[in-house]
């Protein structure tokens, strides 16, 4: 999401400032892009009207209204209060949390299917991120400032290489969280890592 990753381990950390999303329901809702983006872009911009919300996402605010609602219902999104504009009252939305975390481990085995729909659904999702992003007049492809990038890489980490590939990762994961709010063009990662089950042989 994206905003959203699993827990690195086992035990949640009520302290750590982010929102585990544990509910069946609230999963059950994430398994739409639209949502997954909706939640993303408040996530991403903090309290934001649907009138805004429909800006960032480059749709019209119609397609937004039953997302919303649904978001709200299983508590992905709060109201955070209203304001006035061209005499109009907008209603605000944001997330529960800044930082919006899977809150089910990943080796448990009520968790596999949830998270194998929310796999299917972000990577699909981030090939349309991509399409997007290549089309787009604010692509970087060269330089410290690229923005645009796709790979896929297949390596065998030994233990010491796979510790210093998961710290990377949470590090790029702190820097997207904290650049949450400032006025620059948002940028988005989808992550799947899986260990390739050993072939059959018949």
């Amino acid at each position: 999401m994206t905003r959203t990753s699993a827990p690195d381990a086992n035990i949640l950390n009520p302290d750590d400032g982010a929102f585990y999303i544990t509910d069946p329901k609230q999963f059950a809702c994430l398994m739409s892009a639209r949502r997954m983006d909706i939640a993303d872009a408040l996530a991403n911009a903090g309290p934001s009207s649907i009138r805004e919300i429909a800006d960032m996402l480059g749709v019209r605010t119609t397609a937004l209204y039953h997302h919303v609602e649904q978001l709200l219902a299983v508590g992905l999104i709060e109201e955070a209060g209203s304001r006035i504009v061209n005499r109009r009252t907008e209603k605000l939305y944001r997330t529960p949390g800044a930082v919006m975390r899977y809150g089910l481990a990943l080796d448990d085995p009520l968790a596999r299917d949830i998270y194998k729909g929310l796999a299917d659904i972000q990577c699909r999702q981030a090939a349309k991120d991509f399409a997007r992003g290549i089309g787009s007049s604010h692509a970087v492809g060269e330089g410290v400032a690229k923005n645009l990038r796709i790979y896929r890489l297949v390596g065998s980490p030994n233990a010491e290489q796979l510790a210093e590939i998961n710290h990377h990762l949470a590090e790029v994961a702190r820097l997207f969280w904290e650049s949450a709010g400032q006025d620059e063009q948002p940028l988005v990662i989808s992550t799947v890592m899986a260990p390739i089950p050993e072939p059959r042989r018949d």
